[in-house]
């Protein structure tokens, strides 16, 4: 389980991230745009995907975390 992370942003494509834990915030920090932005309470125990757009970060705490390439 990843404490605290910051993914940062693939500029050249769009990936999907599978989710399950407390906090999920998917933004792009050039424009201030947020696209995801939970916390789960209680926390997901069951992977959810989630779309990241091509130049937006993933910030994660408290959760396990898959990248499909």
């Amino acid at each position: 389980m990843i404490q605290i992370n910051t993914f940062p942003p693939d500029n050249s494509s769009e990936r999907t991230i599978l989710f399950k834990g407390y906090y999920l915030s998917i933004y792009n920090k050039e424009t201030g745009d947020k696209k995801t932005h939970i916390m789960n309470q209680p926390i997901t125990t069951t992977y959810e995907s989630y779309t990241v757009p091509a130049g937006y970060s993933v910030h994660v705490r408290g959760a396990t975390v898959k990248f499909e390439v």
